[in-house]
């Protein structure tokens, strides 16, 4: 008859024969991944286990008890899947990594042991024997925690335990008062052996007796070293027999649930017969029944082993205590000299009964003393958190070590992980992350509790120095910014500073002072210049207004820059590149060539012409002017052709002036700039058309006559520049002036014998104002002399010329300039915006364009400036200074143009490099200087 299958809890009314005795034997143990958590292998002839099946485990207990009650033999057999399974550690891994509920799986472990050994209890506290079955040869060490564990818990709730076994009726006192039958007695199953003892032979059978007795040996001292079994079994979680055989080592082979290998198995032992009617004898022998073990026929099997324990279980009970305490673990007196052994051995009903209140006890239990099973289990989160709260302490030393009272983002982020390294050197264990979140969290909260650092950047890029505080301007927009969801009223109200000082000269460059480390645009290039204005005294000199913001209201406010729109003056990138239908000017080969344009009616209107290139300006080009609706073609100036050059004249730049002195004024529609939205930043050729800033980030000054400056003093009157560069550039123009009826008043007569006013050049030639003139076939050409000086400035105030845009201008001794402006004012090639300063420093500083020196000649020509300036690489935008036409200085005068400290587009500024970079990076585009012809006023 087939054993009944059932699974716990359990329902009494479901079985036959309920008033009979049962001894109860359970299995537990680790099983190999193809038997699907299956561990009764040993039994299968009496249980006939399917291992077709996939197992089904609780997912709230996280194991399942299934049982077989074998009727013939009144035994209950119980099977406890769970964790110890491969198939289902494996299922239940996957379904950690697809949820992730927590960072570790030794936490996962730790639970699914937990919830193991409460259902283990359960087969401890009615199982009368217990079979621990293992796939290997080798004793598992692990289960020594787990017992330990296990018996301190047992003994904690044995009297809330009894108190739930006292509510079934019929059940003994003395199950009530020990909480259970009997202490069991637990056998070692193991599956495998060595390979030499696999053969079924004499000899073999000798060397597997060895092995057993070897593991009984090993097994008992390391249970008793442990406490785990003691002499009173009756005291201990369970018991071990003292004179009967608790280790089975299986060397057959292993069983196998395929009919036609088990036919063919049979097969070969048959044929291993000599005679052939013992081979028909043999053949006939076999039982129907194919799942037969084959080791129940031999003298060795399992089931014989397993028996003798339940024989003696329904016998005289076991008698498992050593020492003077070899007695009965549980009996009754009958006289006083007599002895009778008992075991509690149930009935199936009351067995029911019993199991089904333990279960819910120990599965859905929630007593104290049964909560502190996960602790003692947990030992590898317990010794993650003892390591990680030892450690903890030493890495938060470690990052409060020699800090300064105020620190940056920056360097409380190395110090964080420094103290993290020293962390991560200790620290083990599944609570390594918890811990090191909470190290993350003390250090974040130590630097902000007063010592977090402001670090708004300055216009230059250095963070603020002073703590975290609320006021100043928004500097460069990085750094530290005050949370917004924060409590921010107790933080102190202050301005910006980063402590970092430069040395900077005034406008017109006579006066030099220290400055702060700009955080606001305005103060980078206008407030810090009005006031060493005052204390210089160039404030009174004369100069020219840029154009700026010009309110007409109180309420007037900063535009929002959303459009797209960008400038079109004749300033603008967007219009220097030729209309079509348009030639460019010929230069005839001329490296450096200024032409002079007509329009229709003869009127002079040009400046400097750039040789060929895009860079050439609208006006220059021929473009109609981008504040008309409709260009026409009067609109087109008309471009002389009458340029001509002689070879000797190749290195001089040529200008035609014409005679026309009519000053008429385009007819244009001018848009007048907003007096109600002010630009918020600088000028530059994407800026929206129609704003103007609020103050101008240029200066230009007239620091008086050209006398001022001597070619061979040099600038004497200047402060911090170098003195091998403290000279100025000579550059010789050439006018053609032809037609010239009406300009007799403003050029000097030409003769045959010379020039009025001509001085000729020599070792005594310092009058600036001299005009060299000759007469030429097309015309009377003019010499005239101008001196310009291209000046870097350097963070530390040393100042000094350019001579070349990749050369820095040196006199020699005796003060002789040999080089010439041409390469400075070339059309072709742009100025570097930085350029390394000369100075003997270990580190070289990087210096940066500052003003523009021009000496202008007393000639009736205006000498013009266009300065554009972009400071990074494209797309970086070009800065202008927002005038419609070039600049007209006035003659024999000596003017200086300040270039701004700071370039600040929408996107915030564009720093200077902290190394030598190539000219891309920033460069005062070429193009910038021009003549044009002082027209008479008419009588």
């Amino acid at each position: 008859m087939r054993p009944q299958k059932f699974t716990l809890p359990i329902d009494a009314s479901s079985f036959s024969h309920t008033n009979k005795k049962v001894v109860v034997v359970s299995v537990f143990g680790k099983s190999q991944y193809r038997t699907k958590g299956c561990k009764t292998d040993m039994l299968s002839s009496i249980l006939q286990v399917d291992l077709l099946n996939e197992p089904t485990v609780d997912e709230t207990s996280m194991c399942e008890i299934e049982g077989y009650h074998n009727v013939k033999d009144k035994t209950v057999y119980l099977h406890l899947r769970g964790f110890l399974d491969s198939h289902t550690l494996l299922s239940e891994y996957d379904r950690f990594v697809e949820k992730q509920d927590c960072k570790d799986f030794l936490s996962v472990w730790a639970h699914m042991r937990y919830k193991y050994a409460r259902a283990l209890l359960v087969l401890f506290h009615i199982s009368h024997v217990i079979i621990l079955t293992h796939p290997t040869h080798t004793f598992d060490y692990s289960y020594i925690h787990l017992f330990r564990a296990m018996d301190i818990v047992r003994q904690k709730i044995s009297p809330q335990l009894s108190d739930v076994l006292s509510g079934i009726c019929s059940i003994p006192k003395d199950w009530i008062s020990n909480a259970r039958p009997c202490s069991p007695r637990v056998l070692f199953y193991f599956e495998s052996c060595p390979i030499p003892m696999t053969l079924q032979d004499a000899d073999n059978g000798g060397n597997i007796k060895k092995l057993e007795h070897s593991l009984e040996d090993q097994i008992y001292h390391v249970l008793r070293k442990n406490r785990i079994v003691t002499n009173i079994s009756s005291n201990s979680l369970f018991a071990i027999p003292a004179n009967q055989e608790f280790v089975y080592v299986h060397n057959g082979p292993t069983e196998s649930r395929d009919i036609l290998g088990y036919m063919m198995k049979k097969l070969i032992q048959s044929c291993k017969v000599s005679s052939g009617g013992s081979t028909s004898r043999s053949l006939a022998s076999l039982d129907t029944n194919l799942e037969t073990d084959d080791t129940e026929i031999e003298t060795r099997s399992f089931k014989s082993f397993l028996q003798q324990h339940i024989n003696l279980a329904f016998g005289r009970g076991f008698d498992d205590n050593v020492g003077r305490h070899s007695v009965p673990a549980y009996f009754e007196v009958a006289t006083k000299f007599i002895l009778l052994i008992t075991i509690i051995i149930p009935t199936l009903s009351l067995f029911c009964n019993v199991a089904n209140k333990i279960l819910e006890y120990f599965i859905k239990g929630i007593d104290k003393e049964l909560l502190s099973l996960h602790s003692l289990l947990d030992t590898d989160v317990k010794f993650s958190k003892s390591r990680c709260s030892k450690v903890l302490p030493r890495a938060l030393q470690t990052y409060q070590e020699n800090l300064p009272q105020h620190y940056t983002r920056a360097y409380h982020e190395s110090k964080l992980a420094h103290a993290m390294a020293v962390f991560e050197m200790h620290a083990r264990g599944p609570l390594f992350e918890e811990f090191s979140e909470k190290l993350q969290a003390e250090c974040d909260k130590h630097w902000r509790t007063g010592r977090q650092m402001c670090e708004v950047l300055s216009l230059t890029g250095n963070p603020c120095t002073n703590p975290i505080h609320k006021g100043g301007s928004e500097g460069a927009g990085g750094g530290e910014q005050l949370e917004p969801g924060g409590d921010n009223s107790e933080l102190p109200i202050m301005e910006h500073c980063s402590g970092v000082r430069y040395i900077c000269a005034c406008n017109c460059g006579r006066c030099q002072g220290p400055r702060e480390d700009p955080f606001s645009l305005r103060q980078a290039n206008y407030d810090y210049f009005q006031m060493l204005a005052k204390q210089c005294g160039c404030a009174q000199l004369e100069s020219i207004q840029f154009p700026i913001f010009q309110p007409s209201t109180h309420n007037f406010r900063a535009a929002q820059l959303f459009s797209g729109t960008k400038r079109k003056d004749s300033l603008s990138r967007t219009n220097l590149s030729t209309p079509q239908g348009q030639t460019q000017p010929c230069s005839l080969g001329v490296e450096n060539t200024l032409n002079g344009n007509y329009d229709k009616k003869g009127k002079y209107f040009s400046s400097f012409s750039m040789n060929i290139t895009d860079d050439i300006t609208a006006y220059e080009s021929g473009a109609p002017s981008p504040l008309k609706s409709d260009p026409t073609e009067e609109d087109v100036p008309r471009l002389s052709n009458k340029t001509s050059l002689t070879p000797s004249d190749g290195h001089k730049v040529v200008i035609e002036v014409s005679d026309d002195a009519e000053n008429t004024k385009e007819k244009s529609l001018v848009r007048q700039p907003s007096t109600t939205e002010y630009l918020p930043g600088m000028l530059h050729t994407e800026s929206p058309a129609g704003l103007l800033p609020q103050f101008s980030s240029w200066s230009l000054v007239c620091l008086g006559p050209s006398s001022l400056y001597s070619h061979n003093l040099g600038l004497q009157h200047q402060a911090g520049v170098l003195p091998t560069s403290a000279f100025l550039l000579p550059w010789d123009v050439t006018v053609r002036l032809e037609h010239q009826k009406e300009r007799g008043s403003l050029w000097p007569t030409i003769n045959d014998h010379g020039v009025h006013g001509y001085c000729q050049r020599g070792k005594n030639f310092q009058n600036l104002n001299t005009i060299r003139g000759r007469k030429s076939k097309s015309g009377k050409e003019f010499v005239v002399k101008i001196f310009v000086g291209v000046e870097y400035e350097c963070p530390r105030g040393h100042r000094f010329m350019a001579s070349a845009p990749d050369k820095v201008l040196k006199a020699t001794g005796n003060g002789i300039v040999k080089d010439s402006g041409n390469k400075v004012t070339s059309s072709t090639t742009d100025m570097p915006l930085y350029f390394p300063c000369p100075c003997r420093q270990t580190q070289p500083l990087i210096a940066q364009l500052m003003r523009i020196h021009v000496v202008t000649p007393k000639a009736p020509v205006h000498v013009t400036l266009n300065p554009r300036v972009q400071p990074g690489p494209p797309p970086c935008p070009i800065f202008v200074t927002g005038c419609e036409e070039p600049i007209k200085l006035s003659q024999s005068a000596y003017w200086v143009l300040r270039l701004p400290y700071v370039y600040m587009g929408e996107k915030g500024p564009y720093l200077p490099p902290k190394e030598p970079v190539p000219p891309s990076h920033g460069r005062l585009l070429a193009g910038m200087y021009g003549i044009s012809e002082v027209v008479p006023e008419k009588k």
